[in-house]
C-alpha cells in the first residue's frame, strides 16, 4: 500500500473524528472555530462512552451504531435547544463565538486565518508522520505495541470497546483500561477495511496533525483573545514542537497518552473560560460548562493521566480566579462574600486533587524510570521547548523568552499563564533530575515516573507563552514599517498633489504591513522546524522501520506472519511468546494467539500451555487442553526478546532449541518456523 492509496482512510478518519461532534455542537449553536476545535473531542466521548453503554444494551460497537447514537444526540440537543428558546429563555454562547476581530489587518486575514494556520500546522505535522512512518504498514517495534495494536483488531473482533472490560485482551483480564483510542481506531479499520497498522498510523497522523493544531487554536484563544495573528502563530507553530506530537509516537509506543495530550488543549480552554479568566467571558457558565462535560469524559476514557495533568494546570487557574475575586472586592467591583465562597470552593478543589493525584499513582513496580540529567540542563530544555536531549528549537526559545517578558508587563492579568507554564516545568524538572525518593513519586508517579510523558505535556503549557511572543515580535515589525514609512514621508516635498492623503497612506500602510505580517508568520513557522525535530523524526523511522533486525518483527517474522492465515484455520489458536512478536499474529494475520499480551492474567488451561505445550508428546495433561482450545500451532521466534527479561514462558523452551518431539514444521522464513504438534492426533 502507498501513502496515495490511503486517501479514503484519512477522509474516513477525518469523518469518524469530526463529524459526530460537527453534528451535536451545530445543533447547540456552537460556530466557527469553537465548532472545529470542539468536535473531536465531543466525538472522542461520543466514540467511548458508546463502546461502554453497548454491552449493557446488547448492542455491538459498530460505525452503524456510533453514527445512529451520534445522529440521535444531535436531534436531542436540536430539540432541547428548541424547547429552551421557545420559553424565551437564552441558550447562550462560548467565548469569540463571533467573527474575527481583525483591527486593521483585513478581511481576509480574518477569513484565512484559521483554515491556513490549520492548514500549515497539518500540512508539516503529517509530512513528517509519513515520512517517519516510511509505509502505511509500518508499525512501531516496541514494547508497547504488541497491546495497542491487538487491542485494535479486540474491538474490531468483539465489536466490544468497553473502556470497562478491555483489560489485557483475555477473559481471565476483563478490567478497566482507557480504550478511547482503540475505539477510534477501531471504527477506522471497520469502515475502511484496511489493515490494522494502516488504521492506527492514519488515525495517529490525523490526531496530530488535525485535532493537536485545532485545539491548540482554542485553548490560545481563550487566552489572549479571537484575533487572526495569535491564531495563525499558534496554527504555525504547532508543527513546531519535538515534544508533541511526535515524541510519544516515537517512544513507547504511547498511542493513548499521545491521543489524550491532543485532546487535552481544548478541554483546558474550556476550564480557563468555565472560571471566567478567558480574555472574552462566555455569555453565561452553562455554555462552557455544557462544553465540559461533553469533552472531559473522552478525553479520560483516552487515557486518565491526561485527567491529572488538567487538575495540574488548573491549579494555577482556580488561585487566578480568587486573586481577581479579591481585587475586585478591594477596589469595590465585587462581594466580600464571594470572595469566601471561592476560598472555600479553592481549598475544596486542592484538596480533591491531592487525593485523586495519590489514587491513580501506579504502584513503585510499574514506575521504574529514573533521573537522566541535571537541574540546569533540564531547565534548559524547558526554555529551549526540548526536552529529552534534542536539539534546542532556537525560535521557540527566543519565543518563549519574549513571551516571558510580555507576561512580566501584564502580570496582574497574565500571571496564571505563568503558573501553568510552571506546573509542567516543574513537573519534568523533578521528573527529569530529581534524585529517587518519595517527593518525587509523590509528584510524578502518575505518569509512572516517565520522563517522556512528562516532555509531551511542555507544549500544551508553553503554547500561549510562545505566541505571547510571537504576537509582540509581529507588532514590533508594525511599529517598525510605520517608523520607515514616516521617515519616508519627511523625505517627499510637500507639493498640492503630490502626496497621497491621510486615508490613503493608512491604507498602504495597512496592506503593508499585512503582506509583512503574512511574511513574518511564514518565516516563523519555517524557522520553527530547524534543530530539534530532525533527531525526533530519525528516532520516527527507526522504531517504525521493519528491517532484519527489528526489536519486535524483523523482515522474517513478518514474511512467515503473512503466511499464517493461509495455514491456520479461522478457529485456531496460536502459541507464541509475545516478547519475541508472535502475539502479533492476531492483528497482523486475524489469528487468535493464546496469549495477545506480554502481561495478563491467565486461566489454568492457558497458563498450563505457556508453561508446556512443547511437552505434548509426553506430558498427559497437555494434549486434553490443546484439543479443548484448539491451540495446536505454534510460532518459533526463537529468543530475541523486545525488551531483555526472564522467560516467563517456558512452554516453548524446547520448541526454540529444537528438541521437542512430534513437532511439524509448517512454514519457514529464515530461521522463524510455524509448526504444529502432532502428539495430540493419536
Amino acid at each position: 500500500m502507498t501513502w496515495w492509496q490511503t486517501i479514503p482512510i484519512f477522509a474516513m478518519a477525518a469523518l469518524i473524528y469530526i463529524l459526530p461532534g460537527f453534528l451535536v455542537l451545530g445543533a447547540a449553536g456552537v460556530r466557527r472555530l469553537n465548532l472545529a476545535a470542539l468536535a473531536a473531542p465531543v466525538s472522542t466521548t461520543i466514540a467511548s462512552c458508546t463502546a461502554v453503554v453497548a454491552p449493557f444494551l446488547h448492542l455491538p460497537y459498530t460505525p452503524a451504531v456510533y453514527f445512529t447514537v451520534s445522529v440521535v444526540l444531535a436531534l436531542l440537543v436540536l430539540a432541547a435547544r428548541y424547547w429552551w428558546t421557545r420559553r424565551g429563555k437564552t441558550w447562550g454562547n462560548l467565548a469569540n463565538n463571533g467573527p474575527l476581530n481583525a483591527h486593521d489587518l483585513g478581511r481576509w486575514t480574518a477569513i484565512l486565518a484559521v483554515p491556513l494556520g490549520v492548514a500549515f500546522g497539518a500540512v508539516v505535522i503529517a509530512g513528517r508522520f509519513i515520512t517517519g512512518f516510511g509505509s502505511p504498514e509500518n508499525f512501531s517495534q516496541t514494547f508497547d505495541n504488541v497491546y495497542h495494536l491487538n487491542a485494535v483488531h479486540h474491538i474490531v473482533q468483539t465489536q466490544n470497546g468497553s473502556s470497562l472490560t478491555l483489560g489485557n485482551l483475555t477473559e481471565a483480564s476483563r478490567y478497566f483500561y482507557p480504550a478511547g483510542m482503540h475505539d477510534m481506531m477501531a471504527l477506522l479499520q471497520m469502515l475502511t477495511g484496511a489493515s490494522v497498522p494502516a488504521s492506527v498510523n492514519v488515525g495517529t497522523i490525523v490526531i496530530g496533525a488535525l485535532v493537536w493544531p485545532l485545539g491548540c487554536m482554542f485553548l490560545v484563544s481563550r487566552i489572549v483573545g479571537y484575533r487572526p495573528v495569535p491564531l495563525i502563530a499558534t496554527g504555525v507553530l504547532a508543527a513546531g514542537f519535538s515534544a508533541f506530537p511526535y515524541l510519544l509516537v516515537g517512544f513507547g509506543v504511547l498511542y493513548p497518552n499521545n491521543a489524550a495530550i491532543a485532546l487535552l488543549p481544548a478541554v483546558f480552554g474550556l476550564v480557563i473560560e468555565l472560571f471566567g479568566l478567558s480574555r472574552m467571558p462566555a455569555t453565561s457558565i452553562w455554555p462552557p460548562l455544557l462544553a465540559l462535560c461533553a469533552t472531559f469524559p473522552g478525553m479520560v476514557l483516552t487515557h486518565p493521566s491526561a485527567m491529572v495533568a488538567l487538575i495540574g494546570f488548573t491549579a494555577p487557574v482556580v488561585l487566578g480566579r480568587l486573586v481577581k475575586l479579591f481585587l475586585e472586592w478591594r477596589e469595590g467591583a465585587g462581594s466580600r462574600r464571594a470572595v469566601i465562597v471561592w476560598a472555600l470552593l479553592s481549598v475544596a478543589y486542592f484538596g480533591a486533587a491531592v487525593v485523586t493525584w495519590m489514587i491513580l499513582r501506579p504502584g513503585l513496580g510499574a514506575a521504574p524510570w529514573t533521573p537522566f540529567q541535571s537541574n540546569s540542563r533540564a531547565l534548559g530544555e524547558i526554555l529551549s521547548s526540548a526536552p529529552m536531549g534534542t536539539t534546542a528549537a532556537w525560535m521557540l526559545a527566543i519565543l518563549t523568552v519574549i513571551g516571558l517578558y510580555v507576561i512580566a508587563r501584564n502580570l496582574r492579568r497574565t500571571w496564571w499563564v505563568l503558573g501553568v507554564y510552571l506546573v509542567a516545568a516543574v513537573l519534568y524538572m523533578v521528573v527529569s533530575s530529581w534524585p529517587p525518593g518519595t517527593f518525587r513519586t509523590l509528584l510524578t508517579g502518575v505518569w509512572y515516573n516517565d520522563s517522556f510523558r512528562l516532555a509531551a505535556l511542555l507544549p500544551v503549557a508553553s503554547f500561549p507563552i510562545i505566541v505571547f511572543g510571537a504576537e509582540w515580535l509581529l507588532w514590533r515589525f508594525r511599529t517598525l514599517l510605520e517608523f520607515v514609512s514616516k521617515r519616508r514621508t519627511r523625505k517627499e516635498p510637500s507639493v498640492d498633489g503630490a502626496m497621497a492623503d491621510a486615508g490613503r497612506s493608512r491604507a498602504q500602510l495597512g496592506r503593508r504591513y499585512v503582506a509583512v505580517i503574512w511574511v513574518a508568520l511564514g518565516v516563523l513557522g519555517v524557522a520553527s522546524q530547524g534543530g530539534t525535530l530532525a533527531p525526533v523524526q530519525q528516532r520516527l523511522g527507526d522504531a517504525f522501520r521493519v528491517s532484519a533486525n527489528s526489536d519486535l518483527v524483523d523482515s522474517d517474522k513478518l514474511a512467515l506472519l503473512k503466511q499464517v492465515d493461509a495455514i491456520v484455520p479461522k478457529d485456531g489458536v496460536v502459541v507464541g511468546n509475545p516478547l519475541t512478536g508472535a502475539s502479533l499474529v492476531y492483528a497482523l494475520a486475524d489469528r487468535q494467539p493464546l496469549a495477545p499480551h506480554i502481561f495478563g492474567e491467565r486461566t489454568e488451561k492457558e497458563q498450563l500451555l505457556l508453561d508446556h505445550w512443547d511437552e505434548a508428546a509426553f506430558n498427559k495433561d497437555v494434549c486434553p487442553v490443546i484439543k479443548e482450545l484448539n491451540a495446536y500451532w505454534a510460532l518459533d521466534f526463537g529468543t530475541k526478546t523486545v525488551i531483555p527479561t526472564e522467560d516467563p514462558f517456558p512452554g516453548l523452551a524446547d520448541l526454540t532449541s529444537g528438541s521437542a518431539p512430534d513437532i511439524q514444521v509448517l512454514a519457514t522464513s529464515g530461521k522463524v518456523r510455524l509448526v504444529r504438534t502432532t502428539a495430540c492426533d493419536k
